[in-house]
């Protein structure tokens, strides 16, 4: 290989990074407006238990993500290979097969919530609080399981286009939709004040923009359209084991501290106290989403210089990772707990301030909340660059342990104190116990491993 091929896929690791970035700023912006526009709007017209109602549908279903093996994440590496390899039969015969296989995953997970659904009543499931809203909760959650299943079939076809290093079609998309999501909110809410109009258009919208997405890649590359004579049973194992493994990576976090904590919250304090969870659930996700612009492109490219063996791309691309995420942290957590007890309440309403004995969000539990997104935060961007460098099965282990330990830890803290602050502070310290100091030492055993074998 010639010296100037590596600094050409430098360049274009780098410039698809940019173009990742600036499209995300347009994707993420709208994102994080939707969801700053619709808190309030909701919490005023439907109250506060209704919103909790909300929030709990959505989180309740969204652990259909349990059930669905990611095959994304593994679909995106396959595809980095190949195209490193320039092998478009591959490219083909892993993408059929990957689509397939979470197409039907997806259905299959899908048919199981339903039977759920059908048999076990809502106060059951949800608990003894959400008897007086069982009916609306009922209707709700079928609009819900709907939507979700149109997007976590489109999820892989997002995932082909991290592999491709076109991530920024995917944010391009998924700005559409929250124009077409906002744009549906602020006119028809007035008219439409249910929870279903509330899931179709800041649920709905995203969806279908991942549809639309997918239908754009089947467009500019027609040869990758799934046909069942391209799915190949060899590339079943490896492609479900490599799923399983990625979606521990990625769900387990989620699940346990968005998904399952809502669940609890709902349990032992009622819609109210998930509404407020919610809400700072809805801060996490928009203040991430700033460093997800970068984390999301990085994540491929560091797979492609992993493949092609240049390691001094990768030493500078996660140091320059990390000081911004530490810089952002700081930045933001100081702003969250100075500003936060002044714009929270007028932008989620004084009844979110006060509504729940010991949910009060003040200083004190602001400042609880500021450590366990530093903490979230770095263990995100050390677990971008350990997957980046191929080191899966360490990451694996380390996310299982730390997410046993989370949820026992975190539910001690919520029946015997019963206080977000503590709920806050026991989810930082296991975090700290576990990846905040693994996965960077993860990561540089890969980077030392890669480095020596490039050597040699």
């Amino acid at each position: 290989m010639s010296d100037s091929a590596p600094e050409s896929n430098a360049d274009h690791r780098d410039r698809s990074i940019k173009l990742a970035v600036v499209t995300s700023l347009l994707s993420k912006s709208g994102t994080i407006i939707l969801r700053l526009v619709s808190i309030p709007i909701a919490i005023r017209i439907l109250g506060l238990d209704l919103f909790g109602v909300y929030t709990a549908i959505t989180m309740a279903v969204g652990l259909i993500d349990m059930l669905h093996i990611g095959i994304g994440p593994a679909l995106t590496r396959e595809l980095s290979k190949a195209v490193a390899a320039g092998d478009r039969a591959r490219e083909k015969t892993v993408f059929a097969t990957s689509i397939l296989i979470s197409t039907a995953l997806t259905l299959a997970a899908g048919l199981i919530v339903a039977i759920l659904l059908l048999n076990v009543p809502i106060p059951a499931l949800f608990g003894a609080e959400f008897e007086p809203v069982a009916d609306v909760m009922y209707t709700a959650i079928w609009v819900g399981l709907i939507i979700l299943s149109i997007e976590m079939i489109c999820i892989p076809f997002e995932m082909a286009r991290d592999g491709y290093l076109e991530t920024r079609f995917s944010n391009a998309w998924g700005a559409a939709g929250n124009i077409v999501g906002a744009v549906l909110l602020v006119s028809g809410i007035w008219f439409f004040r249910s929870i279903e109009f509330l899931l179709i258009t800041v649920n709905g919208s995203i969806a279908f923009a991942k549809l639309g997405n997918a239908i754009h890649l089947l467009i500019q590359r027609p040869y990758l359209f799934p046909r069942f004579s391209l799915f190949r049973k060899t590339l079943v194992p490896s492609l479900a084991l490599n799923s399983a493994r990625f979606s521990v990576t990625y769900i387990m976090a989620a699940a346990v501290e968005y998904n399952l904590m809502s669940f609890l919250i709902g349990r032992a304090a009622g819609p109210a106290a998930v509404g407020i969870f919610n809400v700072m659930i809805t801060v996490h996700f928009s203040l991430t989403g700033l460093i997800v612009m970068f984390t999301r492109p990085i994540w491929p490219a560091l797979m492609d210089a992993c493949e092609r063996g240049d390691v001094p791309w990768i030493k500078k691309t996660s140091n320059r990772l990390r000081l911004c995420g530490l810089a952002f942290v700081i930045a933001s957590g100081l702003g969250l707990v100075i500003l936060g007890p002044y714009i929270l309440p007028n932008w989620a309403g004084e009844e979110f301030k006060t509504a729940v004995t010991g949910f009060e969000m003040n200083r004190v539990a602001l400042g609880a909340f500021s450590l366990y997104f530093a903490a979230h935060l770095w263990r995100h961007i050390n677990q971008t660059l350990a997957l980046g460098v191929h080191q899966i099965n360490p990451v694996v282990f380390t996310v299982v342990a730390e997410g046993l330990f989370l949820t026992g830890l975190t539910w001690l803290a919520l029946v015997n104190i019963g206080r977000i602050d503590a709920i806050y502070l026991a989810m930082t310290a296991s975090i700290c116990l576990f990846s905040a100091w693994m996965l960077p030492l993860i990561f540089k055993k890969g980077r030392d491993r890669l480095a020596q074998s490039t050597e040699a």
